[in-house]
């Protein structure tokens, strides 16, 4: 049987080095604040960068882990014993971190499984914690990359920002999106583009950011047809946790108590949102 860990970025917001005894192992992505960058999650951590943002009014830019560090972590993972890797990258739509989670297993001759998330946060530490059982129970790279694959395809990423300034410098959203920018009035809904590797795009247009928020629930319910059994749920934000929190009881009303977590966004997504964005996801339960 191999031995099989679980590499991902730190978009998933499992901390650098803290679950390393279950396989699981994380290369902290970048963070560049008016010309100085800083590892995400050892140098600096979300709600350092909102606070920044909120006071002094900068853009944030992100970039993907430094070759270094993915070398880094996948030679630990090498001396650990690990015979084989499954990489969990950030949305290969929004990061080129599986590009380099392919580079860093080849240059130390280490097989690795790539899967693309189609996502970051809540959805991604889920799935990580879902490749980590199965692979504590013996299945195979190929069965973990399938059984991911099915729960990826049953999960979404639906977000709104005030206003499109950081999403727009970031290069994060399609042309669609970028042509709102120029609207007044309007706060735009969005969803990861699973058909373009979970790149931001269009979704709707509302004229408030509450609208925006309940046009949000309005779809997981009716729409996608989420429900409190097989689902669970995220809603996470820069500095909006008010909102947030407003937001989640909404949702149970709609479908009665449920798993969900309220808390800030990593800061490599939020960064791109600006403050006041939130992002609510959900991902069907694995059952196995």
């Amino acid at each position: 049987m191999e031995k099989i860990a679980i590499l991902a970025d730190s978009g998933c917001q499992i901390p650098v080095g803290s679950r390393e005894d279950e396989g699981i192992f994380i290369a902290p992505l970048t963070i560049t604040m008016e010309g100085k960058s800083y590892l995400d999650d050892l140098e600096i951590h979300s709600i350092d960068v909102f606070k920044r943002m909120e006071k002094d009014d900068i853009m944030v830019m992100t970039s993907q882990p430094s070759t270094g560090s993915l070398q880094e972590a996948v030679q630990k993972i090498k001396d650990q014993g690990y015979s084989h890797v499954i990489g969990l990258p950030i949305a290969t739509g929004l990061s080129s971190t599986m590009n380099g989670m392919k580079l860093a297993c080849d240059m130390l001759d280490m097989p690795v499984t790539l899967v693309d998330t189609k996502g970051t946060a809540s959805n991604h530490k889920y799935l990580i914690e879902v490749a980590a059982k199965l692979a504590s129970e013996g299945k195979s790279p190929a069965e973990i990359k399938d059984i991911l694959e099915k729960l990826v395809e049953d999960s979404a990423t639906i977000i709104m920002v005030p206003n499109l300034d950081h999403l727009k410098k970031g290069g994060r959203i399609t042309p669609a999106v970028a042509t709102l920018a120029g609207l007044l009035k309007i706060v735009p809904v969005m969803k990861l583009n699973y058909d373009l590797g979970g790149k931001i795009d269009s979704f709707a247009k509302v004229r408030t950011v509450k609208k925006a928020n309940l046009k949000i629930i309005e779809h997981m319910v009716n729409d996608c047809k989420v429900n409190n059994k097989d689902y669970v749920f995220a809603i996470e934000h820069v500095l909006s946790e008010g909102l947030a929190l407003e937001m989640k009881q909404k949702l149970i009303e709609q479908i009665g108590e449920c798993e969900i977590l309220v808390r800030e966004l990593p800061a490599v997504v939020g960064a791109h949102m600006g403050i006041g964005g939130i992002g609510y996801q959900y991902i069907r339960k694995y059952e196995g």
